[in-house]
């Protein structure tokens, strides 16, 4: 049996062996409910301090429930929560109890910065589907961090934030924090007498371990967060309230540049002011409609730098616009490989920063009964879109052509085990056109399994510009599936996969950066729960087998994983891995053996420390050829005082050859941040970049040594998520082969200010 006809067998046996897996079906039943939430006339003063007479008519609920590192077992401090509603608002206080106040790790931050303190918080289930939930939680210091956890595609996105009140205080028995979250703010079922939502009401006790107490027992054996949440029913004198949600925005900056230091002036910018206006009106409790028009795409706050050295696959950013982040997880697909609309990691069908310079934006998202659904139309003046392939993919940008886009998302529950889905992208301009459908299948077949399909299909047009320039054909169709399997029990858990993405497969709203290749996928783990107080409480070893072919089933790569780690005191997790793999590239196979360490740590509150390492065979690709690489990534973030807080990451890399070091590279990422309270900080960024090179090594001219410094100063204030102002200035210097020292070819001073009106 010849190798390609082996692995042709696996294909269909994978195939025989998700399809035809049988068993139970999950049976995740409505529970009965546990909490009625009292509806109140009081109107408690959010300042931090729990005053009993304001919370008289309040439920209270005590989280006697460690999950982690115990599991379900009584926590090491006590917590009461006190909830209740006034037909507006959803309201809550938090008494944190603590031994020794002194040890409570609280700081100010900006908002969705502070997981590392103590905080306490809830999860909502609102629609009471156990498929998505809205997180609000609170540091002692009242700052704040929201998320939307979508269950269905594994993601918890921080993106999302919300018009919502806290605050926090510190005092001799340990802490209170209060909220009040409008109900305007969430998506609820509309038209019901009573509301039923799923509840975890939380807290994080950051000590020598990290401690999650709840309200909810948790079982290890279920692979679902959302169904092992209680029940409670309440909230039956909603009042209707106008939600329309208007932000006007202005942004001025002034700016010069030059593009070689050594030769040309500086060229002055007239300064520009941008007027933008986003929109969010709640048609109903469950039904959104947002707008935009000529939303600011400027960088107030700088993108993480990443290495971006001997790479052949294009970088990926998130998001960081409202108006695309409001609702974004609609458009997720279930696929792994697939999803989220503003995913933090490559591989989606809708990328929003795609829509580069957009003057007019829609955007529609609701849920009804059993169905999920999600349009959004963009006018955009700029088009650009990765061309992707099976060992790189380059960014194709169409000059001053405006393009016409379409995302639309369609989702079915038909129980609570079963889920299917379309999504529908389309990008039109002069000369060009893609167009893209997919279909996707989620089945939770058991409480520990599932199984997870997706079909694709894209019709694409390219002028003849991006025909020369990136070797394309005029007309593309193409098509891509996956089909995995998932198991997530209390020790074991495996994912089986098989993947196709057909060569003129494109998502140009999308981000997909490989085509023309189809692996198949056994990734097994398993973990050992150990002692809960002990210098470990866990332990796990997993492996990896993949293989990658081309459509012409010529193979690209065989890769074998094997990883060790541990979760253990001072909140700690390292992993060591081997890794041997034969890698196709340029009419070339090689074989790559290298080993990595990762570890990270917090030897007390406020300092976390952090250390990756690669060793090993590496692929020089920009002369076709084995090299030795070497990767160090240190990294630590150090809190002084409640207020300031510094935050450093390094890349240092070498690849050597036969001939010697073929390069080196230094990427450092520093960031001095002084919060004033929980509204204001003053930020400095670094971002620095060194590559030596020894030309004579190379088969092509390049430079012996390119540097580059970005700086930013930036001052904000925080009314509130959406009213915001900042100021700031930031410069790019460079050195390339044509001058001898970092010189100046950027800089700009900026302002941006945005009021957010609700009615």
């Amino acid at each position: 049996m010849t190798t390609t006809t082996g692995y042709r067998r696996l294909h269909v046996l994978t195939l025989v062996l998700i399809l035809g897996f049988s068993c139970q079906l999950a049976s995740a039943q409505n529970r009965l409910i546990t909490y009625h939430i009292p509806h109140t006339s009081q109107k408690p003063v959010i300042d931090g301090v729990f005053n009993a007479d304001e919370w008289r008519d309040a439920l209270r609920v005590d989280l006697v429930n460690e999950t982690f590192p115990g599991q379900n077992v009584s926590p090491p401090v006590p917590t009461e929560a006190y909830m209740m509603e006034d037909g507006e608002n959803f309201l809550i206080v938090f008494v944190a109890h603590d031994p020794d106040p002194s040890k409570i790790r609280a700081f100010y931050r900006d908002r969705d910065r502070s997981f590392q303190d103590d905080f306490v918080g809830v999860v909502l289930d609102t629609f009471n589907d156990e498929r998505r939930a809205f997180e609000f939680f609170v540091n002692p210091l009242g700052v704040q961090m929201d998320l939307i956890q979508d269950d269905v595609s594994k993601r918890e996105d921080q993106s999302w934030n919300a018009l919502w009140d806290s605050a926090g205080q510190i005092n001799d028995d340990g802490f209170v924090a209060e909220m009040r979250i409008p109900l305007k703010q969430l998506r609820l079922p509309s038209g019901l007498q009573q509301q039923t939502w799923g509840i975890d009401i939380l807290r994080f006790y950051p000590r020598d371990s990290r401690h999650r107490i709840s309200n909810n027992l948790m079982d290890y054996s279920v692979s679902c967060y959302l169904c092992q949440f209680k029940k409670m029913e309440g909230f039956g004198e909603v009042k209707q309230t106008t939600n329309l949600q208007l932000i006007p925005t202005l942004t001025t900056n002034w700016s010069e540049n030059r593009t070689s230091p050594a030769t040309d002036p500086w060229r002055r910018g007239d300064p520009k002011v941008e007027p933008s206006l986003d929109l969010r009106w709640g048609i109903n409790k469950d039904m959104i409609l947002n707008a935009t028009l000529n939303p600011d795409f400027s960088q107030v706050e700088a993108d993480q730098a990443q290495l971006n050295v001997n790479n052949t696959f294009s970088l990926f950013f998130p998001e960081r616009r409202e108006f695309f982040l409001d609702g974004a997880e609609y458009f997720n697909t279930l696929s792994s490989g697939n999803n989220n609309l503003a995913s933090t990691s490559g591989n989606t069908l809708v990328y929003t920063r795609n829509i580069n310079s957009p003057k007019l934006g829609l955007k529609l998202t609701g849920k009804s009964s059993d169905q999920t659904y999600a349009l959004m139309v963009a006018d955009d003046d700029a088009t650009g879109f990765l061309i992707p392939g099976n060992q790189g993919s380059s960014v194709a940008t169409l000059a001053n052509t405006r393009s016409r886009d379409l995302a639309l998302r369609y989702r079915y529950d038909m129980n609570r085990d079963v889920t299917v889905g379309t999504l529908v992208t389309a990008r039109q301009a002069d000369g060009y056109s893609n167009n893209m459908v997919s279909g996707d299948f989620n089945w939770q077949v058991s409480a520990s399994d599932r199984i997870l399909t997706q079909v694709m299909h894209s019709q694409s047009e390219y002028p003849l510009a991006i025909q020369t320039a990136y070797g394309q054909k005029p007309d593309l169709g193409g098509s891509a599936w996956s089909v995995e399997y998932n198991h997530q029990g209390r020790n074991w858990n495996w994912t089986l996969s098989n993947t196709d993405f057909g060569r003129d497969f494109r998502a140009d709203l999308g981000f997909i950066g490989k085509v023309d290749y189809h692996e198949q996928l056994f990734n097994p783990g398993y973990t050992w729960l150990v002692d809960p107080g002990g210098l470990f409480n866990r332990v796990g070893v997993w492996t990896l087998i993949s293989r990658t072919e081309d459509q012409d089933n010529n193979k690209l790569q065989d890769n074998k994983w094997l990883g060790f780690w541990f979760n253990g005191k001072y909140q700690s997790y390292a992993e060591y891995d081997l890794n041997q793999q034969q890698t196709f590239y340029n009419g070339r196979f090689f074989d790559l053996n290298s080993s990595a360490i990762f570890a990270n740590f917090q030897p007390f509150g406020g300092v976390t420390v952090g250390l990756n390492i690669r060793k090993g065979d590496a692929i020089d690709y920009a002369n076709t050829r084995l090299a030795d690489n070497l990767t160090l990534g240190p990294n630590f973030s150090v809190q002084l005082g409640r207020h300031m807080q510094v935050q450093l990451n390094y890349n240092h890399q070498t690849l050597d050859a036969s001939g010697g070091r073929l390069y080196t590279t230094d990427l450092g990422d520093l960031r001095l941040t002084y919060q004033f309270d929980n509204k204001s900080f003053v930020r400095a960024v670094f971002i620095y970049s060194d590559t030596v090179r020894n030309p004579a090594l190379y088969l092509t001219p390049i430079d012996r040594r390119s540097r580059s410094l970005n700086t930013q100063l930036l001052y904000s204030y925080r009314f509130s998520a959406q009213t915001r102002f900042f100021v700031g200035y930031s410069d790019n210097s460079m050195q390339d082969g044509t001058v001898t020292g970092l010189e100046a070819t950027y800089r700009t001073v900026f302002a941006k200010f945005s009021y957010a009106w609700q009615y």
